[in-house]
């Protein structure tokens, strides 16, 4: 099964757990790259260099910063390949971001597919698409994810060779939210942050800025909900 590691953080590092946190984050990237688990990741930029985008009316509104104002944020992800979600929390638990703050551990849904051949230069922006609390009517909400599961592969064929890999999330009831605390496996259940909004999946940009978010606003979930551009590390 493929899973998607977002690693979390709270805003609480230290000088001290900085370093360790990079010292033994490669380590754990040679690992498991080695063990051939890791299929694509990287780090993100801070959150404030996001753009949240939405479509309201056919008009395209693009604001500074991350969709939400909380603590916790996103500062990077890790798709993987286990056998079981029990080997996907072993992985997590292997990594030292997991032992000052969290990663979330969320399957993907079926059919996910990642290039076996990439590099960190392919990877420029990521657009984390998140769903939320539906509104108006049971018709009018059944016609809103008829549109969206219409136009996903139009979208794709629109990104065209800016995309590297995009795929949908299961439901945020299917995460687990990994903490190891001297020593000790903690586990959750659910994701790492309590929101009304959700992430529902996720798409890898090798495209400027502008392309980026014109292909968040092009997303069909952005007419109902909202995408997030943030550009990851060396972009």
């Amino acid at each position: 099964m493929n899973y998607l590691l977002l690693i979390c953080s709270d805003g609480t590092s230290t000088p001290e757990s900085v370093a360790t946190m990079q010292e033994h984050g490669s380590a754990w990237v040679d690992e498991m790259d080695a063990r051939g688990v890791r299929l694509i990741g990287n780090g993100l930029q801070e959150p404030e260099t996001a753009k949240t985008v939405r479509v309201r009316n056919g008009e395209t509104l693009v604001s500074d910063g991350p969709f939400a104002e909380t603590k916790e944020h996103i500062g990077g992800f890790d798709i993987i390949a286990c056998e079981n979600l029990d080997e996907a929390i072993e992985v997590a638990a292997k990594h030292p971001v997991s032992w000052y703050h969290a990663i979330e551990v969320r399957p993907f849904t079926d059919g996910l597919e990642v290039p076996k051949e990439w590099s960190y230069g392919d990877l420029r922006y990521l657009l984390q698409m998140f769903d939320g609390e539906a509104s108006g009517t049971p018709e009018a909400q059944a016609d809103a994810e008829a549109e969206v599961v219409r136009d996903r592969d139009p979208w794709r064929e629109v990104a065209g060779s800016a995309l590297v890999v995009a795929h949908g999330l299961e439901h945020p009831s299917s995460a687990t939210t990994v903490r190891v605390r001297d020593g000790e496996v903690l586990l959750t259940d659910g994701p790492f942050a309590e929101t009304k909004e959700f992430l529902a999946g996720i798409a890898v940009l090798n495209s400027t800025q502008q392309e980026a978010i014109d292909l968040a606003a092009r997303f069909p979930l952005a007419r109902f909900h909202m995408v997030e551009v943030r550009p990851f590390w060396g972009a």
